[in-house]
């Protein structure tokens, strides 16, 4: 439980609020049970007099069941309520109470990865310590492992990391229309403190950060840290063949030789991480009226994340993206047709008729239907089978609502 997820007791009726809690948990105070409060990040609390009152409403099992308190980075308030429900209501309850300066320390007490921690913990901790540290046998790493290890040759081992996942999902539902996806930063200290989480194998809901910015630069950070990048420096020669896009709508050359010539390079499971990643930016740039992240722009703060050769120049010559916003683009209602303009930022992109991963990749978010077209919609989890190019579709994984989310939507 978490004191940030209470409401506030002018706008939710806090004894409608405990009757609704305590029929939730009257499955699990059957049997021994332990309870974790995180006091950090609230702003609204009970008075003495409600605490009292929920305390006398709690049934034997309640108070006899409970085998142990946490209570994580605790201020005046919350030590001086137990200290006084110690003294006043049960002794025998004191004893149970442990307090807990730092999440390493709940750690060691805890699963602490099967907890989803709001955001104002992670906050407050960092007030204690720079990094948190799990015991040895919880570690589960994310960020910087290749990417054949996590999802298999051809995606075998469930499809897409589950960061990815995580911020494709949050993104879709929430942030679409965000101004500047993708190329405005979010708190560093906060993404830090997600991507560890992750890292740990953590319980991660996205949606209790409610940022948009910090899922999208997550996702490019995740690209980033790749040890084998999305495009290796082996087919460079391969992007640069590209026929060059024209302003010809009827002309698939470089559409067709995306699709059947260069994608089929990659490894299968980087193809089927692009297939879900361009599908997303596709979908933000039908927004970029309101989000003002259109292909190009989009192309331009991307592509960086999906090469890591051993010449930084070059890659960045690779990942330049000439041309204006239109590159015989599909227009939508909002947006009317745009002719191509020429570029001027870097005209020596093109020179020797040579196309950039940038323009590849500007091509695959504004035509991505015409480039992954033999594909099933990637917002379902995928599977791919070892025969090449041919997916099933694999049944949603369960989701388990944390308790503090569960508060916030009681109330």
């Amino acid at each position: 439980m978490s004191a940030s997820a209470l409401p506030d007791p002018r706008e939710v009726n806090y004894d409608l609020l405990l009757a609704r809690i305590l029929s939730y948990l009257n499955l699990y105070v059957e049997s021994d049970y332990t309870v974790v409060f995180f006091a950090a990040g609230g702003r609204h609390k009970p008075d003495w007099n409600w605490v009292w009152k929920a305390y006398r409403s709690l049934s034997r099992k309640y108070r006899k069941n409970l085998k142990r308190l946490y209570i994580v980075h605790s201020n005046f308030f919350t030590k001086m309520l137990f200290s006084l429900a110690g003294a006043i209501i049960s002794p025998k309850f004191f004893r149970k109470i442990t307090y807990i300066d730092t999440l390493s320390e709940l750690a060691y007490h805890v699963p602490l990865t099967q907890i989803d921690i709001p955001p104002a913990v992670y906050q407050e901790n960092l007030k204690h310590e720079r990094q948190i540290n799990l015991p040895v046998h919880q570690h589960a790493d994310l960020f910087g492992v290749p990417l054949e290890e996590l999802m298999g040759y051809n995606g075998e081992k469930g499809g897409v990391p589950r960061v990815v996942k995580d911020c494709i999902q949050f993104l879709r539902s929430t942030g679409m229309q965000e101004e500047g996806l993708f190329r405005r930063s979010p708190n560093s200290a906060l993404l830090r403190q997600v991507q560890e989480a992750y890292d740990r194998g953590h319980v991660v809901s996205l949606e209790t950060f409610g940022d948009p910015h910090l899922a999208a630069v997550l996702l490019k950070k995740y690209l980033r840290d790749l040890p084998d990048p999305i495009f290796p420096e082996s087919i460079y020669p391969l992007i640069k063949r590209c026929p060059t896009p024209t302003s010809d709508p009827s002309d698939m050359s470089s559409i067709s030789y995306i699709r059947d010539t260069l994608l089929p390079e990659l490894l299968p499971c980087s193809y089927i991480l692009l297939n879900h990643i361009f599908h997303l930016l596709h979908e933000v740039s039908l927004r970029s009226a309101s989000n003002r992240m259109d292909a190009h722009n989009l192309a331009v703060v991307i592509c960086p994340n999906l090469v890591s050769g051993s010449n930084p120049l070059r890659d960045v010559m690779l990942c330049a993206v000439p041309g204006g916003p239109s590159l015989h683009s599909i227009p939508t209602q909002s947006q009317p047709p745009q002719p191509s303009t020429p570029s001027t930022s870097n005209p020596a992109a093109l020179a020797e008729g040579k196309t950039t991963l940038g323009l590849v990749v500007k091509l695959c978010i504004q035509r991505y239907y015409e480039i992954f077209d033999d594909l099933p919609d990637p917002t379902e989890a995928l599977h791919k089978t070892p025969m090449h190019k041919k997916y099933t579709l694999l049944p949603p994984p369960h989701r388990y609502l944390p308790l503090n989310t569960i508060l916030t939507e009681i109330a």
